[in-house]
């Protein structure tokens, strides 16, 4: 126990007098978890530029015109008759996109027969995309029901019944645990749990790399104690662990309150949740030491999982997309299990049996890691020796 207080204070202080890992554990990971979420606090995308192109010139064109603009979801520029040139504004990034109403629209309506107006978005950006097509379905939408409860009005059945024949099964529809649909409450709570997994990774490798220059910073255990490596790992992943189990309190208690994001779980069943999180992403840091040979190599090298951790973790791409022996292999990464749990837990209200399993997954991943970092230590100090 001694060995390992006196690990855990050396440990402690090469963390304070190494400036750079400062900079990640402190003033890194504190402003950039309150700076991440400011693009996301809109929420929702709206006003969306759009030209219209109005080929039909009637009352009924005019009047669908405005129930388009008056949705939260567009607002026309420069409106032309010319199709050509609102594909140009569309190049040059004036619009992105264009609302058609052909001509004969309001003819074919009066006729009877169908009548289509065309939509033309970017589909490069997902979210623009599904923002255009929105605002111009509803109001086409409100349109055509006002026109077919007109029709079976004329032919003598009360409104009240033409509205039913019109819609026979509504629809409602109440989106849970993210009532505005907000982009920022979708993805800024994942993205949260994978900056703690990625600032401590850096971290512990730049340490680890600056002790692989040097030969070794901490005094050698005596040669071919086992229970000093043991020791070794358990002072340093308590240094750790101690430091970086206080960040989830930070997102709990400031990031959520300030940017008003949903939490629906006790804080402290979401902090035991995290502690198998936290504990296996510091294992990870320890065993992958043995892989940095320097402190410069360790940034690059650990910044090159953020990327396919996010894909991975199944917020950023379905997981029922992901091959599956990526899913599989995606399960040595702790954030795959940790932003699963934590998110059920703090905005679906899940208690820590409806979690187990990510929970219990998480232990392993810890006690897993533990071991393999207490390998590559014997290894490598036994090859010293």
């Amino acid at each position: 126990m001694r060995y390992i207080l006196r690990v855990l204070i050396d440990e402690y202080r090469a963390i304070l007098s190494d400036k750079g890992v400062l900079l990640i554990f402190g003033a890194g990971l504190l402003i950039y978890t309150m700076y991440y979420p400011i693009p996301y606090m809109p929420q929702v995308l709206k006003e969306v530029p759009v030209v219209a192109v109005d080929q039909d010139h009637s009352v009924l064109s005019r009047k669908l015109m405005r129930w388009v603009e008056a949705t939260e979801e567009v607002r026309f520029v420069n409106g032309t008759g010319d199709l050509v040139q609102a594909e140009q504004q569309v190049l040059s990034g004036e619009a992105e996109g264009v609302f058609v109403i052909p001509q004969g629209f309001e003819r074919d309506i009066l006729r009877g027969e169908q009548a289509s107006v065309s939509v033309y978005a970017d589909a490069c950006y997902f979210l623009v995309y599904r923002q255009i097509v929105t605002g111009a379905y509803k109001a086409a939408a409100t349109l055509s029901a006002g026109i077919e409860i007109r029709r079976l009005t004329a032919k003598g059945i009360d409104e009240g019944t033409a509205r039913r024949m019109r819609d026979p099964l509504p629809l409602t529809t109440h989106p849970l645990f993210n009532p505005s649909s907000g982009y920022g409450i979708y993805v800024v709570p994942a993205v949260l749990i994978i900056i703690l997994q990625q600032t401590l990774l850096i971290g512990i490798g730049m340490l680890g790399g600056t002790r692989n220059e040097e030969f070794r910073k901490m005094p050698p255990p005596p040669p071919g104690d086992k229970e000093s490596y043991m020791a070794i790992l358990l002072g340093r992943g308590m240094a750790y662990f101690s430091i970086y189990i206080l960040y989830p309190l930070f997102y709990l208690l400031v990031v959520f309150r300030v940017y008003d994001l949903p939490r629906s779980a006790p804080i402290g069943l979401a902090i035991v949740f995290l502690v198998p999180f936290v504990g296996a992403v510091t294992y990870l840091g320890l065993a992958l030491n043995a892989l940095l040979h320097s402190r410069e190599i360790s940034i690059p090298v650990l910044l090159t999982v953020s990327v396919p951790a996010v894909f991975l973790v199944g917020f950023a791409w379905p997981p029922e997309a992901i091959p599956q022996w990526l899913r599989n292999l995606s399960i040595l990464l702790p954030t795959t299990m940790g932003v699963a749990g934590f998110l059920r837990v703090n905005q679906m209200g899940a208690s820590l049996a409806q979690v187990k399993a990510e929970w219990f997954s998480l232990w392993g991943l810890c006690f897993f890691y533990f071991t393999l970092a207490w390998l590559t230590m014997y290894r490598k100090r036994s090859n010293v020796g």
